[in-house]
């Protein structure tokens, strides 16, 4: 895994979903091209070698079953992988049951309503991949997460000298990182490294896989105090506090 660098701060863990999401596409496009060739086939039925194409089919079949394999992992990119080698699997036995019916009945129009049956599996077990890829290039947070992530808001609320909080952000940096940030509003007699360890604790207590959050404390009096915490060994903790007004939020405050 590369480490992040001046440019790319947050490193390379989006390369995986991005590719998870450029494999998912192609095999879409790729079962609309096996359906517009299928449809040909169909009005214009061609003549077929059977006997070659059944040989070759089954050492296609063969070569994708023994070909040694990693342990699966449900990321992008090794989903989009094992979604090539289905669609190759797929692709060889529907060729190898059309060539049998074929020879079995005649009727060459077997192979083409193959391919339309393998271009329905292929799009249909690719679309989940470009969903959850597309999910986390666009930043966002969906289902078990969501809810996770409301939940621990909500349990904010419940911490001694919290008034409020705003601007929560959650989003997943890659298939197990999560990187979040938040402001908490805290009344002036608020211990800010005690609220600071009391936010952090709940949130990621709530939110599986959050390594890096950062906590900024906004008081009443205009004091503000920023805390970046990661659980990452890899990642330095670092805790900044500055003493400033906060005129934006105080006449916030006023108005109420």
């Amino acid at each position: 895994k590369w480490p992040e660098n001046n440019k790319f701060t947050y490193g390379y863990g989006r390369i995986e979903t991005l590719s998870g999401f450029a494999n998912g596409i192609f095999l879409v496009l790729v079962s609309i091209f096996i359906v517009f060739e299928a449809i040909g086939r169909l009005l214009e039925p061609p003549e077929m070698n059977t006997d070659k194409l059944l040989l070759v089919s089954f050492v296609g079949l063969i070569v994708n079953l023994i070909v040694p394999r990693a342990k699966f992992n449900p990321r992008c990119m090794t989903l989009g992988i094992y979604l090539h080698i289905l669609a190759d699997t797929l692709g060889s036995v529907g060729v190898i049951v059309s060539t049998i019916l074929i020879q079995k009945f005649g009727w060459t129009g077997f192979d083409p309503l193959a391919s339309l049956l393998i271009a329905g599996l292929i799009f249909a077990s690719v679309l989940p991949l470009i969903k959850h890829s597309a999910s986390v290039l666009m930043l966002s947070v969906t289902g078990d997460l969501e809810r996770n992530i409301s939940e621990g808001l909500h349990e904010l609320l419940h911490i001694p000298n919290i008034n409020s909080y705003t601007m929560p952000r959650f989003w997943l940096n890659d298939a197990e990182c999560i990187i979040g940030s938040i402001h908490v509003q805290t009344t002036n007699e608020a211990n800010e490294q005690a609220t600071i360890s009391e936010v952090t604790k709940i949130l990621k207590s709530h939110i599986n896989g959050l390594e890096e959050l950062t906590v900024q404390v906004e008081k009443t009096g205009g004091f503000q105090g920023c805390f970046c915490n990661s659980i990452n060994s890899n990642v330095d903790r670092r805790y900044c506090v500055g003493i400033k007004h906060n005129i934006e939020v105080h006449n916030k405050r006023k108005n109420y």
